[in-house]
């Protein structure tokens, strides 16, 4: 049904927003940028061009985490124009992998700093900024058809929401779902943001590596889906094939057994009806018997 497409929609682009809020929390608390978008990462860098940051190398490193960023965008669209509907996960299966071996190694590794050096370990984000990268191009030009990773547009549509709700003016169909879903982003998103400051408070004393290893496999799903509803996946289609098989394996039975008993009701009936007429039949006998039984008698008065 159409409605339950509209959830789906909705669902994969919350967990999509969800994602990059948390992310978005580690990297401003480890890194002093951002993964998931590159307007903070722009303003950083005119920041530091001219001095005002840590050293002016800070301007070439936000460079540097814009290009990953790209990076991750041309892939998506090469792999988009490869595979057809496929182009999200197979992207980002590389970058992902590339994702969790670097969390791993900095969660496994205490003292990271004494392998590598604070210059090496500063570049350490151009690791996972590719993977957003997909992200972005996934879900401004997949079949979620909406940025998740940003929050201007979506505030616009409600606000305008919000105006014509004041007026009393008419919402039609395509607002009513654009509407539903810029609230559902924002909402994930600040819940992302919520669960990563969280996560963060709790494990601060020692340190924050490790926060970002179970967000590797979760994006993955989250392409795996994405691709799904541009192009069911066989594998679901195959359960859902399954499952009907089942739910009409369980009709027919039905059907089977109140079949089987109609046919037992009318050989009942037929078995009563039978049983009736016998009986009639052996009262009416026993009636003619009585009958002549009394003429006989009477037969012998008269003589």
């Amino acid at each position: 049904p159409e409605k339950w497409t509209e959830v789906k929609h909705r669902l994969v682009a919350c967990m999509f927003s969800f994602i990059c809020g948390y992310v978005d929390v580690v990297f401003v608390t480890r890194w002093k940028c951002f993964a998931t978008m590159t307007t903070g990462n722009v303003v950083f860098s005119g920041r530091a061009w001219i001095g005002q940051d840590i050293s002016n190398n800070m301007a070439k490193y936000y460079f540097a985490v814009i290009f990953a960023f790209s990076v991750g965008v041309v892939s998506y669209c090469y792999a988009e124009h490869r595979w057809p509907d496929r182009g999200a996960s197979m992207a980002a299966a590389p970058f992902l992998a590339i994702w969790l071996v670097m969390e791993a190694v900095l969660f496994y590794d205490s003292t990271i700093h004494d392998i590598f050096p604070m210059e090496l370990y500063h570049w350490t984000p151009l690791a996972f900024a590719p993977a957003f990268g997909v992200l972005s191009g996934a879900s401004a030009g997949g079949r979620v058809a909406t940025p998740t990773n940003l929050v201007t547009g979506h505030l616009v549509t409600i606000s305008s929401a919000i105006v014509k709700a004041c007026t009393k003016q008419k919402w039609g169909h395509a607002f009513k779902i654009k509407t539903a879903m810029s609230g559902s982003i924002l909402a994930s998103l600040f819940a992302g943001a919520l669960t990563g400051a969280g996560v963060l408070k709790c494990m601060f004393d020692d340190g924050t590596h490790g926060a970002l290893l179970p967000i590797g496999p979760l994006l993955m799903v989250c392409f795996w889906l994405n691709d799904h509803l541009a192009k069911p996946r066989s594998l679901l289609k195959k359960m859902k094939k399954l499952r009907q098989q089942i739910k009409g394996g369980g009709e027919a039975r039905d059907s089977a057994t109140s079949a089987h008993a109609h046919g037992m009701g009318l050989a009942v009936e037929r078995h009563v009806s039978i049983d009736g007429s016998t009986d009639l039949a052996e009262d009416s006998s026993e009636e003619e018997e009585e009958e002549d039984q009394e003429q006989h008698w009477e037969q012998d008065q008269e003589k």
